[in-house]
């Protein structure tokens, strides 16, 4: 019994909504304007998900252009967001008229929903930080239909794609990000996308203070498919490749410059004689400056895997020589004081030998600019038939002129040391 009403009620909202339907289609609408007459006639028993073709055999052609307004990368989500003008034409058999019958109405506008659209897609909207639903398919927007059944779309356009970026050479990094659109339902037997070469692609473009574009390219893939039904078919996903560049003028003279200026005026400390505290002052300094650039820069680049970013290594490096020209020059100064005690002590033999070995060496004296007095001098000597008197002065001596090898040594290491960073690691 109680299935008997279920059923009873089932049939009178099916006979309720087939009328309102079938009154909906054949209301009388002399009193309307054409326009509406002509709106009705069209979509009154129009379905949507339908292709609209008469014959389901034929092909709907889709032309397809893209205008780019603004691409940016998100490097902490490794994704690249694309806004673009999207347009596309193509014919609905569906919604032709004769204009002469309707007031010579060519064209008239509706709402997207109303009609079949293709259903494009992005296949990299995945990777959406905002995982919209708008990244996946076409968004709502009005459509011009003419009298010949054309339909123009046009809507604003906003997709996301992974983007594996490379951050090796930030702040002059260069990214080439890809991306595929097509239709996930219909191959190009029964929807062909074909998108224009247009130049004017940058038409309505809007510069990004952080990315140039270089290039952008489109090229169809082709993937194709064999059935037992059907047969084989081919489906072609559009690939767009982008490729672009950072802007890193303000880089350059907020960090590649300032690495430069710290690395060349720690170079030159060993030439400043026996100014110590003022020496260990601007050392202190430049280790500190340089220890806020990394962590300035840890804040700023993105982890960039297995790959290290070259400015990150060449503050790493220039921080360690650093700290190597602070124990140098501390080194320095005791073997200077050394010197200047009233009783100066033997020095030892090793180091007597040591220095005799490097200058020993041509151009080591050469780029040290040490005379023939001072060679001597560091050079192993027998001064046991000196005076006491002598002898001390002459260790005194030996300390004081090693003291000022010793800078001078490192002086040439360290700028050797910074011009092959300076080579290899300033992108």
């Amino acid at each position: 019994m109680v299935f008997n009403k279920i059923e009873l009620v089932f049939i009178c909202l099916v006979a309720f909504y087939g009328v309102s339907y079938g009154d909906d289609c054949n209301n009388d609408l002399t009193s309307k304007s054409t326009a509406v007459k002509l709106s009705h006639e069209l979509f009154c028993s129009y379905d949507k998900t339908v292709r609209p073709v008469i014959n389901q055999s034929t092909q709907i052609i889709v032309h397809t252009s893209i205008f780019i307004y603004n691409i940016h990368l998100l490097e902490d989500w490794e994704v690249v967001q694309i806004n673009f003008q999207l347009l596309m034409k193509w014919k609905d058999e569906f919604l032709v008229w004769d204009p002469s019958k309707y007031d010579n109405i060519n064209f008239m506008h509706t709402n997207s929903k109303q009609i079949w659209i293709p259903d494009i897609m992005s296949y990299d909207s995945g990777y959406s930080v905002e995982n919209s639903l708008s990244s996946y398919f076409l968004p709502e927007s009005m459509v011009k239909v003419t009298n010949e059944g054309l339909i123009d779309y046009n809507q604003r356009v906003t997709l996301s794609a992974q983007c594996s970026a490379n951050m090796a050479k930030w702040p002059f990094d260069f990214h080439n990000c890809s991306f595929f659109i097509g239709s996930p339902i219909y191959t190009n037997k029964y929807v062909n996308y074909t998108f224009t070469n247009n130049d004017d692609i940058y038409v309505d473009y809007s510069p990004n203070r952080e990315w140039k574009i270089i290039n952008v390219d489109h090229k169809c893939i082709f993937y194709n498919y064999d059935t037992k039904d059907n047969g084989s078919f081919s489906h072609c996903l559009i690939q767009y490749d982008v490729s672009i560049k950072r802007y890193s003028s303000m880089y350059l003279s907020s960090i590649i410059i300032p690495a430069v200026v710290i690395s060349l005026m720690r170079t030159f400390t060993f030439l400043m004689g026996r100014e110590y505290t003022l020496r260990i002052v601007l050392l202190c300094l430049f280790f500190i400056s340089e220890l806020l650039y990394i962590e300035f820069l840890d804040t700023k680049i993105p982890n960039n895997g297995e790959n290290s970013v070259f400015i990150v290594l060449l503050y790493r490096n220039s921080l360690i020589l650093t700290a190597v020209a602070i124990v140098i020059c501390v080194v320095s100064n005791e073997l200077y004081k050394h010197g200047t005690e009233d009783f100066p002590i033997n020095p030892p033999e090793w180091i007597k030998s040591a220095s005799a070995f490097l200058l020993s060496k041509r151009p080591i004296t050469i780029f040290t600019h040490f005379n023939n007095q001072r060679e001597e001098l560091l050079n192993e000597q027998n001064m046991e038939e000196d005076t006491p008197n002598s002898q001390r002065d002459k260790n005194g001596l030996f300390w004081k002129t090693l003291s000022i090898l010793l800078d001078r040594l490192f002086f040439l290491f360290t700028l050797l040391i910074s011009i092959i960073n300076f080579w290899y690691l300033i992108p």
